[in-house]
């Protein structure tokens, strides 16, 4: 239990150093997994938090191949930070800006 209010403290402490301030937008620590699709900088995992709201958030590439069995399903789900490519390089390979985000490491059945 510690250890996740230390990951959710470490959560909300990285939303306000990037001006994501709303409580609302703090990683859930679990949800209903409804897809996953593989971009250019990250996965991209479509959950269902408790509160039934529906929202995309960017997970470590691994987490789209463990997707397809897990859809669909209630998860517990593990962040930490991460870099990805800026949005400002526009997919660009040799473009070197980057930012912080919180990334899901991990995904398991409740």
């Amino acid at each position: 239990m510690r250890a996740r209010q230390h990951l959710h403290a470490a959560g909300l402490a990285l939303l306000l150093m990037t001006g994501a301030a709303e409580a609302q937008d703090a990683p859930p620590l679990r949800g209903t997994l409804l897809g996953a699709d593989a971009g250019d900088i990250a996965c991209h995992l479509r959950i269902r938090d408790e509160t039934g709201r529906s929202r995309a958030w960017m997970a470590e590439f691994e987490m789209c191949e463990q997707a397809p069995r897990l859809i669909g399903r209630s998860l517990a789900f593990t962040w930490k930070p991460g870099r990805v490519q800026h949005p400002s390089c526009q997919g660009d390979p040799d473009c070197r800006r980057s930012q912080q985000v919180m990334l899901v490491t991990g995904m398991q059945p409740r």
